[in-house]
Parts: C-alpha cells; structure tokens; sequence
C-alpha cells in the first residue's frame, strides 16, 4: 500500500442532483440516506449493492445516545446533489465544492467541501503532524511502525501512518466546530489542503477545497456541529463509546523493559522501588516471559510456582502485566495452535489455507477476531491467563504485525472478506476478546488492558500507549500533541513510553521527560533491549531525586484524575486535552496555536520544557480568571502570555482559580491509595469573589461496585471572604465508607467556616509549605474532618 498516495478528485464524477434519496452520478444512481441522530449529530450514508457489495462495520457505534435535545444545525443534501451542514443562524457552515460535493471513482467515493482561510484542522487521532493538520494529506491504515518506515523518518521526522487509525476530523470554522467521523473500516484518506503541484501552484487555480474518503467499501460518515471544541468532543466520544472507568492502579507508574522475564526481574524491581521509596503500581514483562514466545505460556526458566510467586508480589502492592500478542506459533503438539485449529478460527490466505506470518514463535497464525467465535476462543484462553495470577495485559503486534509476509494475503470472515475489512479493526477485535476474557475471570474486577493499535471505538476495552518511541528530545514534543488529538478522537486513556523506548536516554532527557509526563493519562517507563538501563534510579541521586518528586505528585494527585475518569465515563469529557477544548480564541491569543501546552482536567495547566538546555519559555495562561504558579503561590491574571523561568527540580504547572483539587494526604512513597482520605486543595486566593464546586466520587477503586451504589458522592462548594474559606458539603451519595477530608488554602487563608448539613464549625488553618514541583508553596491546612 503507498502511504503518500492518495486519491484526487480530479479522477471523480461528481453527483449532479438529489430526489427521492437518490444521487444521480453520471449516468448511475446510488441511494443516499441523512439521518439527524439528535443534538447535532448526523449521519449520512450511501448505498449501490453493485459498487460497494460489502460492508465490513463489524463494531456498532451509538447511534441512540442522543436524545436529550433536537438538533439546532441542518446535514442536508440540496436538488443539484449540494451536501452542505447549516448552522442556525443560516450560515453553511460546511458547503460541499459546486458541482463536486459527492463523487465516486470506481469502488471509490470522496466527499469534498470548500476550504475557506480561517478553518484550521485538527484530530485524525495518533498522527506526528503537529497539533494542527491544516495542509496535511494522510491515509488512516494501522501500519507496523518500525516495519513500515525508515528508521531515520521514524526517529527524527513524522511517519504517517502510525499504529492506530481514527479517521475522524475536527474542523474550527471561525468560533464553531464540526467533527467528522468517517464511519468505515478500511484506508480512509483525508486531504486538508496539502499542495499536489511540483511547481508548487495550481495550474486551473481550482477553489481551496479538504475532502476524505476510501478506495472502496460503504460511504459512511458522521457530523457532529457545535459552538465548542469540547462539545463536540464530548458527543464524539459518546458515539464511539466512553471509557469505562479504569482501575485506580492503572493510573499509577509503570515499569517495563523488553528483557524483564520472570520472577527475577520482578523482584529485583520490587525490592529497587520500595528500596528508594518511589511509588509504582505495574511492573510489567515482554515477550521473554513465554516458553519460546507462545502466547498464553510462561517460562520454565523464568518461573518456578507462577501462582505463588506472584502473590508474593501482589501482596507488596504490585501488580504484573504481562504481553500478549495474537500470532500463535505453528507447531504440532502446541495446544493453543491445535485448539484454534480444531476450531477453525485462523485466518485463511487465498488458498484456504491458514495465513502464515513471521514474528517472534517465526511461523506463526493469526486468529480472526472478525468471527465470534474467534473472539470467544481467544476469551477462553484470556480468561485462564487471567486465572493463573496475572493482573493486566498489554496486547502488541495487533496492527496486525506479520513480519516480512505481505498483510493482503490475510483473510477474514473464514476467507471471504479481503484483508482491507478488517485491517485496522483487527487490534480492537483482540481487545474486545481479551476483555471478555478478563471480565468472565474476575466479574467484579475492572480489567485493565493496554494496546498498541486501535480503531474507532477501542477505548470501550483497552487504553493506548503510542507505540515504539525513541529517547530523543523530538519525541517528547511530538507525544504531546499526539496524546491530545487522540483524546480529540475519541481516545482518551493513552500515553507514551517513558523516557522512549529506542536509543539511549540520557539523564537531562530523562528528568524533562518525566517532568512533562507526570501527568499524562498513562504513564509507563518502558525500553528496548539493547538500549542503556533507565530504571529511574540509574540516572543518578539527583535525577532520582526529581523523577520521583514528581511520580510522587501523579500519585498524590490521583484523586483529583480519578474524578475525571468518572466525567469520561458518564460524559465523555476529554481527559489531557489542547487549550482551546476550554477557551475560545482571543485577538491576542490564537490557542489553537499552542501545541506545547496543556490542561488536565478543568483545574491543571502544565507548560513543561521540551527543549534540550532549556530553562525558561513563555506560557499562555487562558481565560480571565486567575492561575496559581504551584511554585511561588502567586495568582496570575488569565488572558496573557508570561515569561517564565524553571530549573531542573521543577515544572510550570498552574490551578485554575475557583478548582477544588482533591489529593491524597502528605508524600506519597508507596503505591498504597485511599480515595474515602484526602486533602481538599481550596484553590481560591485573595481578593476572590467566586465559588468552586465539586461534586467528589469516592469508591474503593477496583470493583463494580460503584455501579451498585458502594460509592460516595459529596457536593463540596467553596468561597472566600477575606482571610476566611467556607465550605459547604452535603453527601449526594453515602453508600461507601466515610470520608474523611483536610482543607487545605493559600495565599493567606487563615481559618475555614464549615458548614455539614444543619452543623456549623469554625476551624484554624494551620501554615504549613510543601513543594508541588520544585518550588516551596505555603499553604495553611485544617485538621482532619471526619464526615
């Protein structure tokens, strides 16, 4: 497949008028059907039995999420075949090229729209093309990244595609938004402008015009219209599934290394961070760990009593996560391989015969995960590793990844689908089957799952690490933006390999990139073999020092990201995301602009140095309200840029003004959490004449049992008045144990007016400074409150 070649609608007829749900298209009709979903989401399909035989959607989206409010906005196809989108007020907001809106060429379709100056483009989920892909031309196709692609593109440069593909599309247009979702399975191409001419102009001065669509396969997309990048991100992902919320532990750190095999390793890594004191929750093995790297085995040489030694682990508090990849090595005698056999479930080649690929085993077969009973047989086998004592997986060489043999010989649906089908669904096809594996398992037990690839749609079953990185200062600005257009797509529980994975990491790169990290929705340290040791200790005491600092705050600030965990699950909200997902653009600060800064949640701001050497840069704080530096204490007025000067012990990070940040008490030097124990982070300052409101969930982190009311939920609202906080709480669920809480203030708070149903108290904050990141921060706190 070329990766940079892609369809033009020069070589497109074009429809030429609309009636009764049909197009007319040269001298051939296709039926076309607009459905208004509600709230402003549209779907639009085509459909001609002879030009597109087959549809391959084999994961349903959720069409039926939207009733709460008709839709103000208008998807429309006009009697001259017009495709346009109108907003309320009458303005097209999209508005298909005259004469060249729908087109087909072939089993190709396209749909074009005019390219007005002020759109900007942005999504297309994991892409290294910079935040913006405004002039960009990309094909969405689940790609081997380090098979596919040079290796000098892949280290210092932007390979496209990578190893998810989410054709999905966010479009500002002035101060609206459209998100575009093309609902179809195959290699969607999408061009946003990009310059097709050697001599670098258009020689028929055609109109400026983006369009996308695919070599064949059903036409299907979805419009999603809105007044802000949030809104539309919030109903997006409520189409393609929100993410069940995940368990606590796999918000913590992660320590991997291609080479950590067995029980060895693992308790060498035990006794290293209890020994320096730095919390870590997941201690994880790569393909080492297998009886000759066969999927569900683990190694004689490697493990002696896997039960019992694993319990031993768990008990200090760690958690094993085990690869899994899908090829299943041929081999007479494999039970895995003769069971999928007997079944009938490995995916054929042209000759009926299963397809073979070379990875890790060398032969190897591929179970169809587009069968059910695929998916069933891989969940049996998941649910007795799960069984034996493992507590999560990470599932790679799902692109599907076949070594040198080419991908088009592999074949779905027992031979009858061709390989394009179901390519990129194939990742989220073995998620969804280890899933179901997990949960048959352990009911009551959130599973946690991490992938490689994904498609639209998986983040209902596994997060997304984004894939094989390098140690270089490159890929550390390139995982920011990357992290947050997945989360613009619908991906939002995703992160990269911590310090990178390929070449070496050295102790400056390791410090910047822990520092930038510490809040990235994953966070896993994670190396190839080969490359220099970066556990975080081996970089020196002072490195240590830092790196753990901040895996320390992550851990201490996990309440406050459990909450918004809680918001993506019931609402879809993103979690990391670019600064206009909160904040409109001003004359004086174009925020789509701003691709080396983001938020975490409504509350935190960091602005992390991602330059080699660099020590200071400016920072855009948005809005008009305050920011407080974590650092000084200062609050700072929103809607300017500042000039700021770090060090190595510290980060730019800032609160929002008017946030309630929920944390865990004191340093954390373990990975021991308790959500029903917290300080509440009252982050009002002087002078401010707001509230802030919380509605804070507790739960015991692990279990379902959240959904059968063993939480608590307590409204917490804030203000201030002088030197004065008041806090009212009032529980809006009690079905968990009780809370206990410690008010924290800054900038002066002296005593806190707490008010708990009919009761009211009057308590002393007590000064006392800690440090955030880097810097002291003085701060005065009451003494426990026991509600």
């Amino acid at each position: 497949m070329y990766f940079n070649k892609i369809r033009h609608p020069s070589n497109f007829t074009f429809a030429s008028a609309y009636a009764n749900q049909t197009l007319s298209v040269g001298a051939k009709t296709v039926q076309a059907s607009v459905r208004d979903l509600g709230e402003d989401v549209f779907h639009l399909e085509l459909n001609d039995a002879k030009r597109w035989p087959l549809d391959a959607r084999v994961l349903p989206l959720h069409d039926d999420a939207f009733k709460i409010n008709p839709s103000q906005y208008q998807l429309g196809i006009s009697a001259t075949g017009h495709l346009a989108l109108t907003a309320p007020d009458g303005a097209e907001l999209l508005s298909g090229v005259a004469s060249a809106s729908v087109g087909v060429c072939g089993s190709a379709w396209l749909v074009q729209f005019a390219r007005n100056a002020d759109m900007r483009f942005f999504g297309q989920g994991e892409k290294t093309t910079g935040l913006e892909k405004t002039g960009k031309r990309t094909k969405f196709w689940n790609a081997d990244v380090w098979a596919d692609h040079a290796m000098h593109t892949i280290e210092n440069g932007q390979a496209d595609p990578q190893y998810a593909a989410v054709p999905y599309l966010l479009v500002r247009h002035g101060t609206r938004w459209v998100g575009i979702l093309v609902d179809h399975p195959g290699a969607v191409f999408m061009d946003t402008g990009s310059n097709w001419f050697f001599s670098g102009k258009d020689d028929q001065n055609a109109p400026p015009a983006f369009w996308f669509g695919a070599d064949e396969g059903v036409p299907a997309f979805y419009v999603i219209a809105g007044d802000s990048a949030a809104s539309v991100t919030q109903r997006l992902q409520r189409l393609v599934g929100t993410t069940p919320l995940p368990p606590l532990w796999s918000l913590g750190h992660h320590q991997c290394r291609w080479g950590y095999a067995g029980t060895k390793d693992l308790n060498a890594l035990d006794a290293g961070f209890t020994e320096h004191e730095f919390p870590a929750d997941g201690l994880w093995l790569d393909i080492d760990y297998m009886d000759r790297y066969k999927v569900f085995t683990t190694s004689p040489e490697h493990f002696g009593d896997l039960g019992a030694e694993l319990k031993k682990l768990q008990a200090n508090g760690r958690r094993i996560v085990p690869i899994l990849d899908p090829g299943v090595k041929v081999e007479e005698g494999y039970e895995v391989a003769e069971s999928g056999t007997a079944a009938g479930i490995f995916c054929h080649n042209p000759e009926g015969q299963p397809y073979v690929g070379f990875v890790w085993p060398g032969r190897t077969w591929f179970p169809d995960y587009s069968l059910p009973e695929g998916r069933d047989w891989w969940a049996k086998y998941s649910k007795a590793f799960r069984e034996s004592g493992f507590d999560g997986a990470w599932l790679d060489m799902n692109d599907p990844s076949t070594g040198a043999a080419e991908v088009d010989d592999m074949l779905f649906n027992r031979g009858t689908w061709p390989h394009w089908t179901y390519h990129n669904q194939y990742a989220v096809g073995m998620a969804q089957a280890t899933r179901d594996g997990f949960l048959a398992a352990r009911p009551d037990e959130r599973p946690f799952l991490l992938a490689r690839s994904a498609y639209t749609g998986s983040s209902r079953f596994t997060a997304l690490w984004t894939g094989d990185n390098h140690s270089n200062w490159h890929h550390l600005r390139t995982s920011i933006h990357c992290s947050m257009n997945l989360a613009l797509s619908g991906i939002p529980f995703n992160g990269p390999d911590v310090p990178g994975f390929g070449s070496h990491a050295d102790k400056e790169l390791a410090i910047a990139w822990y520092k930038a990290g510490c809040l990235f929705p994953f966070m896993r340290n994670h190396a190839n073999a080969g490359t220099a040791r970066q556990e975080p200790w081996v970089f020196g005491p002072e490195a240590l020092q830092v790196i753990r600092h901040h895996v320390r705050l992550r851990y201490k600030l996990l309440p406050y990201m459990y909450q918004l965990w809680n918001d993506q699950e019931k609402n879809g909200t993103a979690v990391m995301r670019p600064l206009f997902h909160d904040y409109a653009n001003t004359d004086a600060m174009e925020l789509d602009r701003i691709d080396d800064q983001f938020l975490i949640g409504p509350a935190i701001l960091q602005a992390p140095l991602v330059q080699q050497g660099q020590q200071q840069r400016n920072v855009i704080l948005p809005g008009t309200g305050r920011w407080m530096d974590v650092n000084t204490g200062d609050f700072l007025a929103g809607g300017r840029g500042i000039h700021v000067t770090s060090n190595t012990e510290s980060t730019p990070i800032y609160l929002k003004e008017g946030s309630l940040v929920p944390m865990q008490v004191g340093v954390r030097t373990t990975a021991a959490n308790d959500l029903a124990d917290i300080e509440l982070h009252v982050i009002l300052g002087a002078g401010s004449t707001g509230t802030a409101t919380l509605d804070y969930v507790a739960d015991d982190g692990l279990s379902y049992g959240y959904q059968r009311g063993v939480r608590n939920v307590y409204r917490l609202t804030a203000s201030r008045a002088g030197d004065v906080l008041t806090l009212d709480v009032s529980a809006l669920q009690t079905g968990w144990k009780p809370l206990r809480l410690r008010v924290v203030g800054y900038d002066s708070a002296s005593s806190l007016q707490l008010r708990v149903g009919d009761q009211r108290s009057t308590l002393a904050l007590t000064p006392f400074a800690w440090n955030f990141s880097g810097g002291s921060l003085a701060a005065a706190a009451s003494a426990p409150i026991d509600l």
